[in-house]
């Protein structure tokens, strides 16, 4: 019975979000350079009509590798940091977007998919700990697939991440379906046409940005 009840209290919270305006949810966006400045999430919060934000979005950033230089890009080493950031300029957290791991799929740090799935992982169980040990259910969690990739005429630290990131989205999937977290395939929508858009591929102008939004909510809003 008390197990029924839990289940029952889940379903509750999650109409009770879906229900919620989107321009009115709490959003945490964990990601790259495709998410900065007037990237994917600045094209996502102009569909939505705004609504409270804070991205985190940072070129370089990887879902748990560690540059020469240390952790600054190392999501798992500062996802803490970046939660505790979302409370204080929010209040609250409804939802937490996390677009990584083109960066992953740098030459440097080895090109596995496997590690680099069981690594976001590792960020799923502390978004989870964070939470729970503040008593608080978790909130929803949106996972995205890297962007599409072109690595025929990138710099060298990108050769090999068109399969990498290919890899990497099935690894994603697979994480996804078995956590419940909702989940969008940037590979098949839109596809290797919004590369079109890259200008180096790897980033977007502002048409791909946009396309790579739309994406985002058609598959999870």
């Amino acid at each position: 019975m008390k197990f029924s009840h839990f289940l029952y209290g889940l379903l509750l919270l999650s109409l009770s979000t879906c229900n919620q305006p989107l321009n009115k949810r709490a959003l945490l966006v964990l990601g790259d350079s495709n998410g900065e400045r007037e990237g994917w999430v600045y094209q996502l919060q102009q569909l939505r009509g705004g609504g409270p934000l804070v991205n985190t979005s940072i070129s370089g950033n990887t879902v748990a590798y560690k540059y020469d230089g240390g952790d600054r890009l190392n999501t798992l080493s500062q996802l803490t940091p970046y939660l505790r950031k979302g409370y204080a300029e929010m209040g609250t957290i409804d939802e937490i977007l996390i677009g990584l791991g083109t960066n992953d799929c740098k030459v440097r740090f080895g090109q596995n998919a496997d590690d680099i799935a069981a690594n976001l992982g590792k960020v799923l169980d502390g978004i989870n700990t964070f939470f729970a040990d503040r008593g608080q259910d978790a909130p929803r969690i949106v996972i995205l697939s890297p962007p599409p990739l072109d690595d025929t005429d990138v710099v060298e630290e990108f050769k090999g991440a068109t399969a990498c990131t290919k890899a990497v989205t099935e690894a994603y999937r697979t994480l996804a379906t078995s956590r419940g977290h909702c989940y969008v395939d940037l590979t098949t929508k839109p596809g290797t046409s919004v590369l079109a858009h890259s200008y180096d591929g790897i980033h977007f102008k502002q048409e791909g940005y946009v396309l790579l939004a739309e994406a985002v909510l058609d598959a999870c809003y």
